[in-house]
């Protein structure tokens, strides 16, 4: 073919960019009108007022009203070609006899697209706006359960100082009477001995400092939850103290076992103390011994349907006659696996005190800072050694 006969291919792109043109001055006088608010018009009647209330301007809401209207999208994309605009044409050709020319035309398929960033996070970002939420109720660490000796009924307490001056407390202990043969003479007896035990006072204290700015600026409950930590911190210290009577003093004895906690043994050491014409009342243990006796079966059954508690949870159990108290103390601990067990007469230790736990406060303006200081002044003696009786067991 001669290059005069070749078809000349022509591409008419009036059209095409009109209707661009068209398209985007369309769309731009549309988003202007809804930009642009309607006047409202006052009727000549109505009253004119003489002051000018100026409103906030929330541009949120536009964007909601925006986004909640379901309209047809705007934008102009295309498949093969990225641009300010993207676009995507549909080509259509006709071939002109008179000219001998193919006609290429392009009809547009509109939409506008919207480039929209996504909210990221880091400072900048939505993560930035989540808040920290900081629970009201403080959480306490491995609380005591409680004084096992701090006011116990089985502890003869003598009141006798407190409040008043001194720091000893004697206490008269009158032994039992020997009897004698009757004969025709002056009969010949032993009089009782009487020996006479005391009472040093302990003073413990527990404490804490709290700067002011600190004061002012933690949760209400912190300060509540260290006051309690206070007492609780006193009452271990109490329950030491009164162990170390009980170790100290020349006891009536100890059972030592090279197994597990059971109610035979406890039976045992019940029988050697009445021996002693002392009655047993407390048993103080080990939560760990304390699991084994619920685990000792003859034990369980024995007290089953007379004592409801040695099968129901609380801390305070009873069987055989006795309460029976579990206190987690590292003075029943005695080495690795090995554990003693308390058992008490009524009245066996005698305490006296001299002030509960008292709570005082000091604040420091110079230093900006509180102390909270929480001390108790008491003390305990062993006054009827044969009453105090010690299991040892391996669990």
């Amino acid at each position: 073919m001669s290059e005069e006969n070749k078809p000349v291919i022509k591409i008419n792109l009036d059209k095409f960019t009109n209707d661009i043109t068209q398209v985007i001055d369309t769309k731009f006088i549309e988003l202007e009108k809804r930009m642009t608010p309607t006047k409202e018009v006052t009727a000549l009647t109505e009253a004119v007022k003489s002051t000018t209330v100026m409103e906030n301007f929330d541009w949120r809401a536009g964007v909601e009203e925006m986004l909640r209207n379901k309209r047809k999208d705007v934008g102009v994309w295309a498949d093969h070609w990225d641009a300010p605009l993207d676009m995507k044409a549909h080509t259509t050709a006709k071939f002109n006899d008179e000219t001998k020319e193919t006609e290429y035309s392009l009809k547009m398929t509109e939409s506008l697209t919207e480039a929209i960033g996504t909210i990221g996070g880091g400072t900048i970002g939505a993560t930035c706006c989540i808040p920290e939420i900081w629970a009201d109720k403080i959480a306490r660490d491995h609380v005591y359960p409680g004084s096992v000796f701090l006011g116990a009924w089985f502890v003869d307490w003598y009141t006798d100082i407190e409040r008043k001056p001194g720091d000893k407390v004697y206490i008269c202990r009158v032994a039992p009477a020997l009897c004698a043969d009757m004969a025709c003479v002056e009969p010949t007896t032993d009089a009782p001995s009487i020996a006479c035990p005391y009472i040093t006072l302990e003073h413990d204290v527990c404490a804490y400092a709290i700067c002011k700015n600190d004061i002012d600026t933690v949760q209400y409950g912190l300060i509540d939850a260290l006051n309690a930590g206070l007492g609780s911190c006193l009452e271990v210290c109490v329950d030491n103290y009164f162990f170390d009577v009980a170790l100290g003093c020349a006891n009536a004895g100890t059972l030592t076992s090279t197994g597990p906690m059971t109610g035979s043994l406890i039976l045992e050491t019940m029988g050697s103390m009445e021996a002693g014409t002392y009655s047993p009342v407390k048993l103080i243990m080990h939560p760990v011994p304390w699991r084994s006796l619920m685990q000792d079966t003859n034990f369980t059954y024995a007290n089953r349907f007379g004592a409801r508690d040695v099968i129901s949870g609380g801390r305070l159990q009873t069987a055989y006659g006795l309460e029976i108290n579990t206190t987690p103390k590292g003075t029943l601990v005695i080495g690795t696996g090995t554990y003693r067990s308390l058992l008490l007469a009524k009245g066996a230790i005698a305490g006296a005190m001299k002030y509960g736990i008292t709570i005082e406060t000091e604040y420091s303006p110079r230093l900006q800072k509180r102390w909270v200081l929480a001390d108790i002044k008491y003390g305990g003696v062993c006054l009827h050694p044969d009453g105090i009786y010690w299991i040892v067991t391996i669990e």
